[in-house]
């Protein structure tokens, strides 16, 4: 990892002062513990909060230094460990800068933390229960026909994938995406596009079971819920899609935590 050296006097760049300006003060002296951790994490917060871009330029090892109130060898071992996850790229010569390909690794490290933390369980039901339920009231009094009709093509992709559990992730994924998009809200489907990695994950632990019975039988419980929700769609009643989805919700969440517990005693 290469920084720009300290004794060349060059004109701050650009990137370096937007960083100043704004992810600057975003950022909060570390704790004494986990201190390469907690920087990892902040520079992975502001660019998943758009503070940072891909393209952007960081600031000097001192600068950083200054900021986050640490060592050297401590900034050193946080940029080293962004760079291995793709999230940096260091250029020799130039300086660090965010890689223009960190999109994948941050929705991976979403899934990747889903299972870590019962809170982080109960906090991702609760925003689905809240984020979901209002996304199909919604649909429900806006959908078109062809809104209508993808929804309805990616419960039969569920039904065709039962035994194929990547398939019908994907399919399944799409029919809340739909839905979302069925809202004619863009900031509501940009929100559960957001939490695509965790809803992923979700749908794919409350799927994976010791054995494919028991997979197909809670894969096919799953396709008569999202029917149900479909229903109350083409009927535009959105109390109803409202009910429908938070039963799913519920459904799916009571087998995530069964999961949950599950790896806790392992």
């Amino acid at each position: 990892m290469s920084l720009t050296p300290n004794h060349e006097k060059k004109p701050i760049p650009l990137e370096a002062r937007k960083f100043e300006s704004l992810a600057s003060q975003a950022m909060r002296p570390v704790s004494r513990t986990s201190l390469s951790d907690d920087i990892v994490e902040q520079i992975i917060d502001l660019i998943a909060r758009g503070i940072l871009k891909p393209g952007d330029r960081l600031p000097s090892e001192k600068q950083l230094c200054g900021r986050f109130g640490v060592g050297r060898t401590t900034i050193r071992e946080a940029l080293r460990s962004l760079a291995v996850m793709g999230i940096l790229d260091g250029r020799v010569g130039e300086g660090t800068f965010v890689s223009n390909n960190n999109k994948k690794y941050l929705e991976k490290s979403l899934q990747w933390g889903l299972l870590m933390d019962r809170k982080d369980v109960r906090d991702l039901i609760e925003t689905r229960l809240m984020l979901e339920s209002q996304t199909a009231f919604f649909a429900a009094r806006r959908a078109t026909e062809e809104d209508l009709q993808e929804i309805a093509r990616a419960i039969r992709g569920m039904e065709k994938s039962l035994e194929q559990p990547e398939e019908y992730l994907t399919f399944d994924l799409q029919f809340h995406l739909r839905i979302a998009r069925a809202t004619q809200n863009s900031i509501l489907h940009n929100l559960l596009s957001m939490t695509r990695g965790y809803l992923q994950s979700w749908i794919h632990e409350s799927l994976s079971k010791p054995s494919v019975r028991k997979m197909r039988i809670r894969a096919e419980s799953s396709v008569r819920e999202h029917h149900k929700i479909l229903q109350a769609l083409r009927k535009h009643k959105p109390e109803e899609a409202r009910q429908a989805m938070t039963e799913h919700i519920l459904s799916s969440s009571a087998d995530l935590q069964a999961r949950v517990r599950e790896e806790s005693r392992h």
